[in-house]
């Protein structure tokens, strides 16, 4: 029985010397995986800087007049027929402005992670309480109104993510701008009177009208905003 238990120990210290020089080898050579730092949610780095950018940009928009903006003006036709001849008509808006880009703030969890030489940062930011207003005339069968078009917006809920080479001594740049929710649209007409049948006609139009402009204000003049409080300011990581 000794002998058994001896051949076995004398059998396995090669291997276990042979396990000990691999572990001395892996740390020799630095083979040691490197560990992705996790996002860091609610980072005060990050939710002051986002601040920062956003303080600066409702400055801007308020300096540039950007609120109210000026929304362009709008021509849609209708048509009804009575007694077998289709009658056509038209409604204009004009004199229209869209409020509420000052209110601009961060609404959500800013993460900011850092990986190899790059740092990311994500963000959501929004409007609350946005409206539009139209003053608006129709025509049919030569009868004409003057009306007015409100449109409350509840909530437009943005997207932002950027990031920076650490050691370029460039700022963060923008990979992802966009719309991650648009609150319900309420729009009002009032003053139609004879014509209140072109009610559905007209709040469709200007709800379709209004989701389309929301969408290329925010990816094409508020991007480019933003993108260049994000040159001026660096963080300084």
């Amino acid at each position: 029985h000794a002998e058994t238990v001896g051949s076995k120990l004398t059998t396995s210290l090669p291997m276990l010397r042979y396990f000990l020089l691999c572990c001395l080898a892996s740390q020799s050579l630095g083979l040691v995986r490197h560990q992705i730092q996790d996002p860091k949610l609610n980072d005060p780095f990050s939710d002051d800087y986002i601040d920062k950018i956003l303080e600066n940009l409702r400055n801007v928009i308020i300096e540039n007049n950007m609120d109210p903006m000026d929304l362009p003006p709008l021509d849609t036709g209708f048509s009804d027929t009575i007694l077998g001849i289709t009658w056509y008509g038209s409604a204009h808006l004009n004199n229209g402005h869209f409020w509420g880009l000052s209110t601009l703030a961060r609404t959500g969890d800013t993460s900011f992670t850092v990986e190899g030489e790059k740092a990311r940062l994500t963000a959501y930011i929004g409007i609350t309480g946005a409206s539009a207003h139209y003053d608006a005339s129709a025509e049919f069968m030569g009868i004409t109104v003057g009306a007015g078009v409100t449109a409350d917006i509840s909530d437009i809920q943005i997207f932002l993510d950027a990031e920076m080479v650490l050691t370029g001594g460039s700022g963060l740049q923008l990979t992802d701008f966009k719309i991650s929710h648009l609150g319900h649209i309420s729009v009002d007409v009032s003053g139609l009177g004879p014509l209140d049948w072109i009610l559905e006609i007209l709040v469709d139009f200007v709800d379709t009208f209004l989701k389309d402009w929301i969408v290329s204000l925010v990816e094409g003049p508020l991007k480019d905003l933003i993108q260049g409080l994000l040159d001026e300011y660096v963080p300084d990581i």
